[in-house]
């Protein structure tokens, strides 16, 4: 007796309910989910694009000859795994010479080493590449430093 009461009590609150009340309310289930995912994507972008942030060792000498870093990034050449170093280079003073980058382990062991001829104007800025060997991956423990 107790188990019909109860499904007509069910029955009876389902219909009461209109579809679109339900629809509405899934749709705000499904609204709340979609922002907490969205969210949670962001978050976890930052995230790994923090843990991947470049940090560079700029020695004085090539500041007082004019050269700026400004963003970096590391990325894949077309056989390698993150062995791409870009930066972007500010020339404050006319610049023409060798820029060599080293890259270094968690133990300061050199693990790769890759040289650009660079040429510049003052004002002039520009996207430098230096391409490491394919068997360099280059990691958020790893330091980097340009000579």
């Amino acid at each position: 007796m107790k188990k019909i009461i109860a499904l007509s009590f069910l029955t009876l609150l389902i219909s009461s309910c209109s579809t679109d009340s339900i629809k509405q309310k899934i749709n705000k289930a499904g609204d709340v989910v979609g922002q907490t995912t969205g969210e949670f994507i962001e978050g976890a972008a930052d995230g790994v694009q923090k843990a991947f942030d470049v940090k560079i060792s700029l020695p004085k000498g090539l500041k007082e000859k004019g050269v700026e870093f400004g963003k970096s990034t590391i990325s894949n050449d077309s056989i390698g795994k993150d062995n791409l170093l870009e930066v972007y280079v500010i020339f404050n003073k006319d610049y023409k010479g060798k820029l060599t980058a080293k890259v270094y382990d968690d133990n300061s062991l050199e693990m790769g080493r890759a040289t650009v001829q660079l040429n510049g104007k003052m004002d002039e800025t520009k996207y430098v590449a230096f391409h490491f060997d394919k068997r360099v991956n280059i990691d958020s423990k790893n330091k980097i430093t340009v000579e």
